[in-house]
């Protein structure tokens, strides 16, 4: 029947595609850019005085969506430090959820010489404006994220890849809720104190689980092999909004290889300290103290 029906209005049915064809293309084209991009410029300032967003370009991205390039998110009074930037953000709709109230939309973005993608979900209740986003990392280079090291005060390095899930309010971050599964590999992390000669350790894999709630990041498990040792970790770090004010409580082990010894050949009293102990088994450790000043004690 529909056969039919396109058949008997052939005419009308051209006319009604070429006309959508003109409005898509003509949108396309004549798509105000420079206007949006201000716009969200300015909206970005107004939400967070604090916080600077620039954007290089804004393009209609067909059938429906926006592709922002050369994104970057910065301090308003540290402009060289970018808490976030990408090479291009393409961002479409969802619009099955604002059936349900919310506002969600997909996203892929180039970040780091790596890939960001997922989901994500605004929505206003009684006590605000509160998120629920879904995120997968591919290869994301952390050498590329000099931001991360300067908020944690560490050096670290690695191709990150994982899922991330959050929900919770946008403005405070650690009164939701959410999880972590991470893979950092090729790594190198500097320790929160020297291990002896050690101030960073080396990798090949580093495994994390993690969960967020009630304002304390859970660490259920963290296993981290190298050629030099292998180490595990678990524990709690109750957030503060000052993050170096976060405090730690976390237990964990490392067993030394053979390539450990010879790195550090010639400090026998650091040599003999740990064969004494691997008598005993691996090495166990727990660490105290804030994010700024942490304490470790071996056990």
């Amino acid at each position: 029947m529909m056969k039919n029906l396109i058949s008997k209005h052939k005419k009308w049915f051209g006319y009604a595609i070429f006309a959508l064809v003109l409005t898509l293309a003509l949108l396309y084209y004549r798509f105000p850019s420079d206007a949006l991009r201000h716009y969200l410029e300015a909206t970005a300032q107004k939400a967070n005085p604090l916080l600077s967003l620039s954007i290089d370009h804004i393009k209609l991205q067909l059938p429906v969506g926006l592709r922002f390039e050369r994104s970057k998110l910065v301090l308003r009074d540290e402009p060289e430090k970018a808490i976030f930037s990408s090479n291009s953000l393409l961002v479409k709709p969802l619009l099955a959820s604002l059936f349900q109230g919310e506002l969600g939309c997909s996203f892929n973005c180039r970040a780091y010489n790596g890939n960001l993608k997922g989901r994500i979900y605004l929505n206003r209740d009684r006590n605000g404006n509160s998120i629920e986003t879904e995120l997968q990392l591919s290869n994301i280079q952390l050498d590329d994220y000099d931001y991360l090291s300067d908020l944690i005060e560490r050096d670290i390095g690695g191709s990150l890849n994982g899922t991330i899930s959050y929900k919770g309010p946008c403005d405070l971050l650690m009164n939701g809720s959410g999880k972590a599964n991470l893979t950092l590999s090729d790594g190198r992390v500097e320790i929160v104190l020297p291990l002896f000669t050690l101030n960073s350790i080396d990798f090949d894999k580093m495994e994390i689980e993690m969960l967020l709630q009630k304002k304390k990041v859970n660490v259920t498990r963290l296993e981290l092999k190298g050629k030099k040792l292998r180490g595990t970790l678990s524990g709690t770090i109750g957030l503060k909004k000052e993050i170096r004010k976060s405090t730690l409580d976390l237990q964990g082990t490392i067993e030394p290889f053979p390539a450990f010894f010879k790195s550090i050949a010639g400090i026998h009293d650091t040599i003999r300290f740990f064969k004494k102990r691997l008598k005993q088994g691996t090495f166990s450790f727990v660490i105290h103290g804030t994010m700024a000043e942490p304490r470790i004690q071996f056990t």
